[in-house]
């Protein structure tokens, strides 16, 4: 458990932590995702493109942009649940508004429904290239919530 002045900025007190559990999730790790910033009911993801995950020609493929979107949605849930609570992707469907092609992605997550039992988040998924961002696509899913 971090200590209080630990806490990111804007998140409460007696609620779960994205920043304290993504770290250690394996596939955040291969995705080397990384946490920008992290409020209550939002959080701001960026994943690196990596050749080995990526399609020709050097290009983000959509699994790869829904699952960025994924982490970042149901990041933003599992902020607005008591501590001691998680909460696991039931569903999500990825709409890829464009190429994905840059040197990284930027996922912005946020919370449109938050349930005892069930959440909806959504993110916006943007392709970084040369430090302009353009939006290559949207992320809606949904989480079931459990105490652990």
């Amino acid at each position: 458990m971090p200590r209080d002045d630990q806490i990111p900025a804007g998140v409460s007190e007696g609620y779960a932590r994205p920043s304290v559990f993504l770290p250690l999730l394996p596939f955040v790790q291969t995705y080397r995702v990384k946490i920008l910033e992290e409020t209550a009911g939002h959080i701001v993801i960026e994943a690196p493109f990596q050749e080995a995950l990526s399609t020709p020609p050097d290009l983000f493929p959509a699994s790869f942009v829904g699952t960025i979107g994924d982490i970042a949605a149901v990041s933003a849930c599992n902020s607005l649940l008591p501590a001691g609570w998680a909460c696991a992707t039931l569903d999500f469907t990825v709409k890829m508004t464009g190429q994905a092609r840059g040197e990284k992605l930027i996922a912005r997550g946020r919370v449109l429904q938050n349930g005892r039992t069930l959440s909806v988040g959504a993110a916006d998924i943007y392709c970084v290239s040369q430090g302009q961002e353009r939006l290559c696509g949207s992320v809606l899913a949904s989480t079931r919530n459990f105490k652990i």
